[in-house]
């Protein structure tokens, strides 16, 4: 199984080293601190996070809503502070956190020589899910990410994201590094629910009640491909502890177009979002982008 080298641990910087060696609880007091006074005191996105829950869970009074605010912002700072721990977080460690219920279903197409395509979300603790998925399987995976604008930052995702293993790639060189691979079995890792920047490349879909813009590269490949699909559903079961069920996204027997592939995908995960509200990032502007329509 994957697992992280010294060598590849000292790349990180001292401080972040420092601060990963800290007891979680210690990190997660800090961390309530500082999203408390986000919360609060700078009212960060409040009201975008506000706005997107009102207008996707309108049945919703005013006071479930609050409640539903609290929980997301309260798990916000957990997840900031798991992701200051993974610099020091060992392979071990991360299968014991991370536990996929039914990990056989990737296993066994890379078995068979045949590559998987996994398509996350912004879902529990969707940095751990990466490390997690790559110390729990022997294939490589070729993580798809958004690269940061900011060049100091981005390199440190990078360093943090890549720590056990997963090769990242820019999402626009997605589709060229997968055919230039088409003989290599491997894990296509997707994070599937950012909003797409050209509009040349949308599939809009209906979800959580609105009309929504998707990347349609997830549907492309994978009827490029024929890779098998696999929906990443994360779920917090503990503080600090996280399950992933795998479930297909084409069905046997199924033969769908890139557009209905991604309607199946969205809807996959607003059946996840509505199970579990406060697992899902409600501070993103998820719905910037006008319709077509409008």
């Amino acid at each position: 199984m994957s697992s992280v080298s010294p060598e590849a641990s000292k790349v990180l910087p001292l401080w972040l080293r420092a601060l990963g060696r800290l007891p979680l609880a210690i990190l997660y007091t800090g961390a309530a601190l500082l999203v408390w006074l986000l919360r609060h005191g700078l009212r960060y996105r409040v009201r975008v996070a506000r706005d997107n829950l009102r207008q996707s869970f309108p049945e919703f009074d005013a006071a479930r809503l609050d409640a539903l605010l609290d929980d997301y912002y309260r798990r916000l700072g957990e997840i900031i502070a798991e992701c200051l721990k993974l610099a020091t977080l060992t392979a071990s460690e991360l299968r014991e956190r991370v536990r996929i219920t039914n990990l056989d279903l990737v296993q066994n197409e890379i078995a068979a020589g045949r590559s998987v395509i996994l398509l996350a979300a912004h879902l529990g603790n969707w940095e751990w899910q990466l490390q997690g998925t790559a110390v729990s399987t022997e294939a490589p995976i070729d993580a798809a990410y958004k690269p940061l604008h900011g060049a100091r930052a981005n390199e440190l995702l990078l360093k943090l994201r890549s720590r056990f293993g997963a090769h990242m790639v820019a999402a626009k060189k997605l589709v060229r590094v997968v055919a230039r691979g088409r003989d290599q079995r491997r894990i296509i890792a997707i994070m599937a629910d950012q909003i797409p920047s050209s509009s040349a490349g949308r599939h809009w879909v209906r979800f959580l009640g609105r009309d929504t813009a998707f990347y349609p590269g997830p549907g492309e490949i994978a009827r490029m491909t024929g890779y098998k699909t696999l929906f990443a559903d994360m779920r917090r079961r503990a503080r600090g502890h996280y399950e992933i069920t795998f479930q297909p996204v084409v069905l046997p027997g199924e033969s769908l177009s890139p557009e209905a592939f991604t309607a199946r995908y969205a809807q996959l995960l607003e059946g996840a979002i509505r199970a579990d509200p406060a697992n899902w990032i409600w501070t993103h502007r998820r719905w910037k982008l006008p319709p077509p329509s409008q």
